[in-house]
């Protein structure tokens, strides 16, 4: 993919999320508007019925266990009736059919208080038969005939209507029945998460009649309804409820479906992440690899052109008779020709170690010796700058299984970076000591450093801290990339402490076991 590409497919995929999780955010917030209203629904509906039922059950108080004889006055003048209906009929066999309705209607109101509150009650008695009699003669009076005459059997409807004004709520209902009622209805409803109630007067004050979760929750959004009247149907006390777990309610009846939104959108919003971060990569690795290609560029253009010189010289007539300088550029162009295998090596030596085909021959060696070989020579190349490299051993165990190839290789890559990296006179200083089952060796300068930010990335491959211009330090960026390699190859670890413009220490751990 063109590099160009990656910015524009990026701000395009970001729109298509941007919009993607608007929708879904719009669509969570229509269902759970949704779900809110059919829980009010549910809860204005069961209120409409508790409040029903307690009307009842109060109406039921005062007329069963205060005036429960009022019935017996209203069935002892059931004989005299208020009102009879009779409609008689013929048919073709002679006969008359005679339907007679009797119907006894009482009124009655009880006082329930001192102040004038009175319960206002209406009973309806009806009785119903059929007579069938022989049209121009006289029929036998027969017990059946005679029973559906003289005993009269009434069906009672009754109605009642309590007016009570100035009655104390205390008298007419308690916490306890109402917290049976909602409870059922809510229950009948398919609702049973907590509530609080309360009965509010028509000064908006709250009664005494409220449980402990309404006097916490008061402030919540309160569910209402009348629950008591007067004779002009005025409100007199509102009943009302509060849910302090609504929220937690509805959630919970509707787990899978949001529980399934919340994963599609956590999954979209993973991919996007993911696509996005590995277009970036792929766009720095591209990048990385243009810089390689350009540094291995230059890395070979120099002995390319001083074989290319010295290659010249050798067929010039004057050189070629002369011993000595074809001896010289002979070596030149032997010393430039290895420069170039070193650096295919290094690359090809990386990609083995990638593909894990660059087997280690470990074998019991003495590894302060071999820091000091190497110290020693690589002092000569800090010395042409001026420079010092100071060793300082505190090991005492010191002979363990390496591979002494690819460690010497990890410890000169460090050694050339601690001198390239030090813009002044370099100074290095290389020291080892024990701890517990690791050998630790450290080498530190005192050079540029780098940036915080650049710590945990110098291990990657190809990478180079940016110095300005990009060939000011020789380098493909593999090499502290094949370092880390060979050390995690050995079972061990590195690590770097690095401060800009103070200089880096890198600390190399290596198992003894």
């Amino acid at each position: 993919m063109n590099n160009k590409f990656i910015p524009i497919i990026s701000v395009f995929m970001t729109i298509s999320l941007v919009v993607f999780v608007s929708l879904q955010l719009y669509w969570i917030k229509e269902l759970y508007t949704s779900l809110e209203q059919d829980f009010s629904n549910k809860v204005y509906s069961a209120l409409e019925t508790s409040t029903q039922k307690v009307n009842q059950i109060e109406v039921n108080k005062y007329w069963n266990e205060t005036y429960g004889g009022v019935g017996k006055e209203v069935l002892a003048s059931a004989n005299q009736p208020v009102k009879t209906y009779i409609q008689q009929s013929s048919d073709s066999a002679n006969r008359s059919n005679i339907l007679f309705q009797t119907s006894i209607v009482e009124k009655k109101n009880i006082p329930v208080s001192a102040k004038g509150d009175t319960l206002y009650t209406t009973k309806l008695y009806k009785d119903e038969g059929q007579l069938k009699l022989k049209r121009n003669s006289p029929e036998p009076l027969t017990t059946n005939i005679s029973r559906d005459l003289d005993n009269n059997s009434y069906q009672m409807k009754e109605f009642a209507r309590l007016s009570a004004t100035n009655l104390p709520i205390e008298k007419r209902v308690d916490s306890k029945t109402i917290d049976s009622v909602i409870s059922k209805e809510l229950r009948l409803k398919g609702i049973d998460t907590k509530f609080g109630f309360g009965v509010i007067n028509k000064t908006n004050q709250l009664t005494t009649i409220a449980n402990n979760i309404y006097l916490d929750q008061k402030d919540k959004t309160n569910y209402t309804y009348p629950l008591f009247t007067d004779s002009k149907d005025r409100t007199l006390y509102t009943l009302a409820l509060v849910f302090p777990r609504k929220d937690y309610s509805l959630v919970k009846h509707n787990l899978p479906m949001l529980l399934g939104t919340f994963i599609s959108l956590l999954t979209i919003l993973g991919i996007y992440i993911i696509s996005i971060n590995y277009m970036m990569r792929q766009k720095k690795i591209a990048e990385i690899k243009t810089d390689f290609i350009n540094n291995m560029s230059h890395e070979f253009k120099t002995p390319l052109a001083t074989i290319s010189v010295a290659t010249d010289s050798l067929a010039n007539d004057k050189i070629a008779t002369d011993p000595d300088k074809v001896k010289y550029y002979s070596g030149l162009i032997k010393q430039e020709n290895l420069r170039m295998k070193k650096q295919v090596e290094t690359v090809l030596n990386m990609s083995k170690l990638e593909r894990n085909e660059m087997p280690l021959h470990l074998k019991e060696t003495n590894v302060r010796e071999l820091i000091k070989s190497i110290a020693e020579s690589f002092r000569l190349i800090v010395n042409e700058r001026n420079g010092s490299l100071t060793t300082e051993f505190n090991a005492t165990k010191y002979n363990f299984l390496v591979d002494e190839f690819h460690i010497s290789n990890a410890l000169i890559n460090l050694l050339d970076n601690a001198n390239k990296y030090s813009p002044d006179t370099p100074e290095i200083k290389v020291s080892t000591r024990n701890e517990g089952n690791w050998y630790v060796i450290e080498i530190a300068d005192k050079g540029m450093g780098m940036e915080s930010n650049n710590k945990a990335r110098i291990f990657e491959k190809f990478f180079r801290e940016e110095t300005g211009n990009i060939h000011n330090v020789k380098g493909q960026g593999l090499g502290l990339s094949y370092v880390k390699r060979i050390i995690e190859i050995h079972k061990g670890q590195i690590l770097v402490d690095s401060h800009k413009g103070k200089g880096s220490t890198f600390t190399i751990k290596l198992p003894m076991v």
